[in-house]
């Protein structure tokens, strides 16, 4: 029987502050917990810096006292959850300078926690971004190393912020079995809410044969999954090299991102993998990117499975607003008769730039689709129903 996440979180917090009263070494926990899933992390040789961030983040835990733990209690004024947030520490900046054509941004948690406080928002639920664990294209070791890194990080400022925070399990695919074994680790052990997979895996999409087994064992666990997908660098097998498939001269970060989400949506459709795995959601980020205005276009030529396939996109889909979506863009989702009730509210911080931020969230509050009532859920209640007791709300 699984356990909660929100009560793994607890749990995880409780074995922290006894494992930091005793002091014993964070670094070791981690590295004889790798060990027993055959992971060796000491593969990366960067691991000395990412363990000075984990180590850190967790000590953060042991100095704050009572009234500081109060404090961060209070609801924000907008009561806002974001479900579509990423973190930086400096060493993954280091590793990944740049993705899409574009800098990847500096980052600190003050400046998360500044920003948050800025929006109006309570809760971020967060994932390192593309390309996530595959930056050693083809290194298998580094590539399962760098997964279990990625979490481990994570769940450091989970534990250290834990009623602020929450984060999506990075996994080590291509390699399934290992993927599959990260994600039990992540969500059993760290409390992950879901599973966060990119748009492409060093070119192959996500409904391809070859992650068949992977969206079928997640299938077959019990209570309600979650994938989140995020768009990746599009890119062309050519013999063992991965070649740039942007065919423009524009900024893949910018634009090809879009047509991202919506290949790997259409991947997932026309292979049935969305019908054939009833039991996973999928949060998918700036409503949709380019798919909402090809979906019938795409699905009139594939008649059998047209009105399933709405059915799905209106009960299992939910569509995050990150960036400013809200201007134009949603109502084109909404055409298709897309529930509110699947809307969710996402920043894409601190890849989205600040400046457009305030817009993008005035877009949601002062839009004239939606109702005072649908606005909030949009912002918070959706999440939750998404969520449910994988966060102690």
């Amino acid at each position: 029987m699984l356990i909660s996440c929100s009560l793994l979180v607890s749990i995880a917090l409780a074995s922290l502050q006894v494992v930091v009263s005793q002091e014993i070494n964070v670094t070791d926990t981690i590295i004889n917990n790798a060990v027993a899933d055959s992971i060796d992390l000491t593969v990366l040789e960067f691991f000395p810096e990412v363990m000075a961030e984990i180590e850190g983040a967790y000590e953060a835990v042991s100095r704050r006292d009572g009234a500081q733990r109060a404090r961060r209690q209070i609801p924000t004024p907008n009561n806002i959850v974001d479900a579509h947030a990423h973190v930086v520490p400096a060493w993954y900046k280091n590793l990944y300078p740049s993705i899409g054509g574009l800098p990847v941004p500096d980052w600190t948690m003050d400046d998360q926690l500044a920003f948050m406080s800025g929006q109006g928002i309570e809760r971020a639920i967060f994932a390192f971004s593309t390309p996530g664990p595959n930056v050693f294209v083809g290194r298998k070791a580094r590539t399962i190393a760098l997964a279990r890194l990625l979490n481990e990080q994570a769940a450091a400022y989970c534990r250290a912020f834990p009623d602020r925070f929450n984060f999506y399990a990075q996994v080590p695919l291509p390699y399934t079995q290992e993927a599959l074994r990260e994600a039990q680790y992540a969500m059993n052990h760290l409390g992950a809410v879901g599973i966060w997979v990119q748009s492409n895996i060093e070119g192959t999409y996500l409904g391809h044969p070859s992650f068949k087994s992977f969206f079928e064992t997640i299938n077959s666990w019990a209570g309600r999954q979650i994938v989140y997908i995020h768009p990746a660098v599009p890119v062309i097998k050519v013999g063992n090299r991965l070649i740039d498939a942007n065919p423009t001269p524009y900024i893949t970060g910018r634009i090809e991102f879009y047509f991202e989400t919506a290949r790997t949506l259409m991947d997932l459709t026309l292979t049935q993998t969305i019908h054939n795995f009833t039991n996973i959601h999928y949060v998918i980020p700036h409503v949709g990117g380019a798919y909402p205005s090809t979906m019938d276009r795409i699905l009139k030529s594939f008649p059998d499975i047209y009105d399933s396939t709405f059915q799905i996109y209106s009960t299992r889909f939910w569509w995050d607003s990150a960036g400013p979506t809200y201007h134009h863009q949603v109502a084109g989702l909404l055409g298709y008769n897309i529930p509110k009730s699947q809307l969710l509210y996402g920043t894409d911080f601190p890849y989205a730039p600040l400046a457009p931020q305030a817009g993008s969230l005035l877009a949601v509050k002062n839009s004239p689709l939606f109702t005072a009532e649908e606005k909030t859920a949009i912002f918070r209640t959706n999440a939750e129903n998404l969520f449910g007791d994988k966060i102690n709300w």
